[in-house]
């Protein structure tokens, strides 16, 4: 409430006007982007916003693909992810301890969905889980719910393979292209309204603060 978003918007109107040649990109979390739209439209005194893209992280990286030609595979969405680790998890029911028994309960393959989610988001693979899994041999209940998890992740992420992407993904495979990406070379990127980033964004801004003239968060 300090008025960090109100400056914001009404510096990079201001600086779009001076540059039309220039892209201007504010990226917001995906629930503010109708919002954040609207309120730039009235800061600018043409109360429009020729040159300024309102995107999320995730709409950056379709927008970006589809200019560089990059990732032809379908994204999976929730409800796929869901199908494919009920697939995964009955193809190697005989290696799980512990979830077997209960992958027939409501809700249990999406909190499965929900980790592996987050598993994509913060950077862990399989290899990391193996870490933590030596770590936890002392502590059985751990260790085999662990285990059983690493076993469907591994299932999960081999079924994906050259067929399908997850919505978690796809900054990994932007913040490899996006030296390729004309509408982000040279551009300015403005971040507004995230509380934090996850280490797969934080890779991503890396690769922007490389390839855009200008990189400005709001904290």
């Amino acid at each position: 409430g300090a008025g960090k978003s109100h400056y914001l918007y009404q510096w990079v109107t201001t600086e779009s006007l001076k540059n039309p040649e220039k892209n201007y990109i504010v990226l917001v979390p995906e629930q503010f982007t109708l919002q954040t739209q609207k309120d730039l439209c009235l800061a600018s005194p043409r109360k429009g916003i020729l040159n300024v893209e309102v995107l999320s992280f995730n709409r950056l990286a379709h927008r970006v693909f589809e200019e560089v030609g990059e990732n032809q595979r379908l994204v999976l969405d929730d409800v796929g992810k869901n199908f494919v680790i009920r697939k995964v998890a009955g193809d190697r029911e005989e290696h799980l301890k512990i979830l077997r028994s209960n992958l027939k309960k409501m809700g249990y393959v999406s909190e499965i969905k929900s980790i592996i989610s987050e598993f994509t988001q913060y950077d862990i693979s399989p290899d990391v889980l193996d870490d933590i899994l030596k770590k936890s041999e002392n502590n059985p209940q751990v260790y085999y719910k662990l285990r059983d998890i690493q076993v469907v992740y591994e299932g999960f992420r081999e079924y994906l393979k050259e067929k399908y992407i997850t919505e978690e993904e796809t900054l990994d495979v932007l913040a490899f292209v996006a030296k390729k990406s004309k509408l982000l070379k040279d551009s300015v990127i403005v971040l507004d309204g995230f509380t934090g980033f996850t280490p797969v964004q934080n890779k991503l801004l890396k690769e922007l603060l490389i390839v855009c003239e200008k990189l400005v968060i709001t904290v």
